[in-house]
């Protein structure tokens, strides 16, 4: 150690002249031993206490004031449950199909600690929920996906991930600031996964996948009781040099080509990090076609193939004309694959104008869709079509028209501020930053459409809501700018939060054949007196799932299913509402459409989707005929309601019927959960495709919370479900 500064001094006075010279550099020897070892002192307090320094931050900054709001997804059959059970010999009522046999599984949001600060029901830890079907005999089993996020969670003994629930205002920034300083001291990996595989679930290459849209697939392994087991996260390697698809690969070999819609389309040289959580799977090549997003950093959208022995063939990443976006699902024909990108954008700025949340909805911004062939080698000849804006989180079916080369028809559930049977029209264009849909120079009226109310281009309702299938978003008007109000909270509006009275409960009953516009009108009008008189009194008012216990106006969209088409060859694209929610089992929203998978990238005639009733709870089912005009098309719906007792559901599963590919389209089962609020218990539901009758009834013994997307897996498909040695996919085991 050096001279002190006064032992210094007087040594200094020794030498004379040379005295301040002296003290000088003794200061300068000083500091320079010194600070190094201030510096590893400090590093090694920190590292000591790294643990008590992030709870310090967390407990008396993030999480200082106690949370007074009811958070919604916490509650009823919305709360998770706090065990894995495996129940044998269940009950049945009726009886189970011969050709039933099989497993099928339900993937939802349960989180495993008692969440911290705000909670939004896409938040939870991925569970699935698995009924075992075979011989006429049923068995349960519940397991939670074992995350790399959880895992870590696990070790540190509470929530230490962010949420998006806390993802909103000024306090948003402490939770993105209290995340990186969990990452920074060692306590939070994110590198190796974040997501919660909570979403969704797709049988490929002999694998069983856990899905979430921000983050890779978990593999699962099935035990012989139909539970789940988690073996690893799949990473997936990069396409081989000859396959990896450059940015519109010039001849000259000059740099980086340029897409023919003005933006640059290019190589995908980085690993996988984000997969959709619903990928598509075509039967006839055993491809599974994916794409990613990435809301920090470009490309913005990544494009790939994985072909049927689980390689991964194909990368192309796409940019994006107005930045990243909420992107949660597309669709796929035998030649295109068709991106949704609507105008909900990811604006980090807008979060720290009070209580903003990031992604805001622009309307005046359209919804665009990019075709793409599925042979391109780049994103060069990728083509936009323009439309009114909108939001849609589900496609239900696409195919390429058989008879008419260059038209492209989709089927999805999208924002209903549009009236029955208009014909929404626009002319695409290449290049993205063309004039929008609505706004001067842009064609938005051909063929008798219009654009939304009022003239309006397809502007959402005041509030901004957007209910959605995974738990809805209450959404600032970006356009607006106005930071102060309407504050993002998951919120369902009031007018959504309402309870059956009994002339609906007696006309809802029953399965039902409702195609005639005089029954929809009588029903239209039974909601709105219904709506009225509930909306009228305080005291009947409900609040079930609002994340920020405040009232929610009346203003707010709904969701129901178009048909749109795009034109390649004429460079046009229209879209047209199908039907009114009101027409199935009195509902607000339809969605989560559901087709039998036979007919998946071909012309099909059916569309089934759940009837939203009562915030994000669902209460029947209703069955679409495409081929019928609109307003005229419900050929049967059906509540989950038994012997006057209410009952909610879910997604509602189709598993074909065994046998040639002759059998009709609608030869087939529909699966899903359903809770019985009066005696608390669930159970599985099995509906006839056809008629939607009840065909048999399974009592699970236990409670299952309310969840996401299903999937089944035949007798095959369950033994091929296993560890394999010599898989393509390179695999990062859970720490």
């Amino acid at each position: 150690w050096p001279l002190s500064g006064e032992e210094g001094l007087c040594e200094g006075r020794a030498r004379g002249s040379d005295a301040p010279a002296m003290v000088h550099h003794g200061v300068i020897i000083g500091l320079c031993l010194g600070i190094p070892a201030l510096i590893a002192l400090l590093f090694a307090l920190v590292t000591a206490f790294r643990k008590q320094i992030a709870d310090w931050i967390d407990f008396k900054v993030l999480y200082s004031k106690p949370n007074k709001e009811t958070i919604g997804f916490l509650r009823g059959n919305f709360a998770p449950t706090p065990k894995e059970e495996t129940i044998g010999d269940l009950p049945v009522k009726g009886e189970i199909p011969q050709g039933l046999s099989g497993l099928f599984l339900r993937n939802g949001p349960n989180p495993y600690f008692q969440p911290l600060g705000r909670y939004h029901w896409f938040d939870g830890d991925g569970m699935v929920h698995g009924v075992r079907l075979k011989g006429g005999k049923c068995s349960y089993a519940n397991r939670w996906i074992e995350t790399s996020r959880l895992r870590q969670e696990k070790r540190y003994g509470r929530p230490v991930f962010m949420k998006i629930g806390e993802l909103t205002g000024k306090e948003g920034l402490l939770t993105l600031l209290s995340q990186a300083v969990k990452c920074k001291l060692g306590l939070v990996d994110i590198s190796k996964g974040a997501g919660q595989a909570n979403t969704a679930l797709v049988y490929h290459g002999r694998k069983l996948l856990a899905l979430h849209e921000g983050d890779l697939p978990y593999v699962l392994q099935v035990l012989c009781n139909g539970a789940v087991e988690t073996l690893m996260r799949a990473a997936y390697d990069e396409p081989p040099a000859g396959e990896k698809k450059g940015r519109g690969a010039e001849p000259s070999g000059e740099g980086q080509g340029e897409a023919k819609d003005g933006s640059s389309a290019g190589a995908s040289s980085h690993p996988v990090t984000t997969f959709t959580a619903h990928p598509k799977v075509d039967a006839a090549t055993g491809e599974m076609h994916f794409f990613g997003y990435n809301i920090r950093s470009k490309p913005h959208l990544t494009y790939g193939v994985v072909d049927r022995e689980g390689n991964h063939v194909k990368s192309i990443d796409i940019d994006l004309p107005a930045g990243p976006a909420m992107m949660h699902d597309f669709a796929l024909t035998k030649t295109y694959a068709i991106f949704l990108y609507m105008p909900l954008f990811f604006k980090p700025k807008e979060m720290v104008g009070g209580s903003g949340f990031p992604f805001v909805f622009e309307p005046d911004f359209p919804s665009k869709f990019a075709l793409l062939r599925r042979d391109a080698t780049d994103a060069s000849g990728i083509q936009w079509f323009d439309l009114p804006a909108g939001m849609i989180f589900h496609t239900a079916n696409a195919w390429d028209d058989p008879k008419e080369e260059g038209k492209v028809h989709m089927y999805a559930c999208s924002t209903a501020d549009y009236s029955l049977g208009d014909l929404l029209s626009s002319t695409s264009t290449r290049y993205p930053g063309s004039p929008q849909v609505g706004m001067p120079g842009s064609p938005s009226q051909d063929q008798g459409g219009r654009s939304g109310k009022n003239g309006k281009s397809g502007t959402l309702g005041g509030g901004g809501f957007i209910p959605g299938a995974h738990g809805g978003m209450s959404l600032m008007n970006g356009t607006a700018h106005d930071l102060s109000g309407n504050p993002a909270s998951f919120a369902v509006p009031n007018r959504y939060l309402r309870s059956m009275n009994e002339s609906s409960k007696s006309r809802l009953h029953s399965s039902t054949l409702n195609s005639k516009a005089s029954s929809f009108a009588s029903r239209l009008a039974s909601r709105k007196s219904s709506k009225s008189s509930v909306n009228s009194s305080p005291s009947q008012k409900k609040d079930l799932l609002n994340l920020s216990g405040e009232e929610r106006s009346a203003d707010g969209d709904t969701f129901t299913l178009f048909h749109f088409v795009f034109d390649t060859t004429t460079g046009t694209a229209t879209q047209q509402k199908l039907l009114e929610p009101e027409q199935a089992c009195d509902a607000y929203l339809l969605e989560f459409p559901q087709v039998n998978p036979r007919f998946h990238m071909r012309p099909c005639q059916f569309v089934y989707m759940a009837c939203f009733c009562d915030g994000m709870k669902t209460n029947g089912v209703v069955k679409v005929d495409i081929t019928r005009p609109a307003g005229e098309n419900v050929v049967a719906s059906a509540t989950f309601a038994k012997d006057g007792k209410k009952r909610f559901g879910g997604e509602c599963l189709f598993v074909p019927a065994e046998g040639e590919e002759a059998l009709a389209e609608d030869e087939g089962w529909l699966l899903t959960y359903v809770f019985e609020h009066a005696t608390n218990s669930s159970f599985l539901l099995i509906l006839d495709a056809k008629t939607l009758e009840e065909v048999a009834e399974v009592e699970l013994k236990t409670r299952v919370p309310y969840g996401f997307h299903s999937l089944f897996l035949n007798e095959e498909q369950v033994q091929n479900v296993k560890v394999q040695s010599e898989s393509h996919v390179s695999i990062t085991v859970n720490e």
